[in-house]
């Protein structure tokens, strides 16, 4: 279960079939983008679904600072915009992070604000932080197990398989049993 205890000192856990669903709509998500296809790029995956991706040094601290009241999020590192074009009326998406970060810290603050669009949250609430916080850390690990050790690819070139945990067990034991994990 997702412990999310350092939210406002408040304790919400998801329920276990929540969990599940969370990991099949991650993975799904993923490999539908072909995350482990050669120069994968989820910045620009997620921008071409319409959505505004920025970086805090993008803005002044003054409307920072106002963006983040209205944010879906509940933390600091990382902001979920949901608001109406003025001329057009159609709904805008901005995603904002702190690049101060490292690279892997960055990609799960995207990966987590992109939750908050991804299960259409509408309000900042402990529960929607606990889906966005599993959908980014089962995403960041994806990505980052892919880049280091190749396990999507090297399932790929094997014909593929029926059941994708099944093929991440098969890659990653391939990847130690010829010693290539570094």
């Amino acid at each position: 279960m997702i412990d999310c205890t350092e939210i406002k000192d408040e304790t919400y856990v998801l329920p276990v079939w929540k969990i599940n669903q969370i990991i099949v709509n991650t993975i799904g998500f993923l490999s539908q983008e072909g995350y482990y296809k050669e120069g994968f790029d989820y910045k620009n995956i997620i921008s071409k679904k319409g959505i505004v991706i920025k970086a805090y040094s993008d803005f002044n601290q003054k409307n920072l600072n106002e963006l983040q009241k209205v944010s879906l999020s509940l933390w600091n590192d990382g902001l979920c915009l949901i608001f109406p074009d003025s001329k057009s009326h159609k709904t805008c998406y901005m995603i904002a992070y702190n690049d101060n970060k490292t690279p892997a810290e960055i990609m799960q603050i995207i990966f987590h604000e992109y939750a908050h669009i991804f299960f259409k949250h509408t309000e900042q609430s402990l529960n929607a932080e606990a889906e966005a916080i599993l959908f980014s850390s089962i995403a960041t690990f994806l990505m980052i197990a892919e880049q280091k050790l190749h396990i999507c690819s090297f399932i790929n070139s094997q014909g593929g398989t029926d059941n994708f945990l099944e093929g991440i067990k098969e890659g990653l034991m391939e990847k130690f049993i010829t010693k290539e994990v570094s």
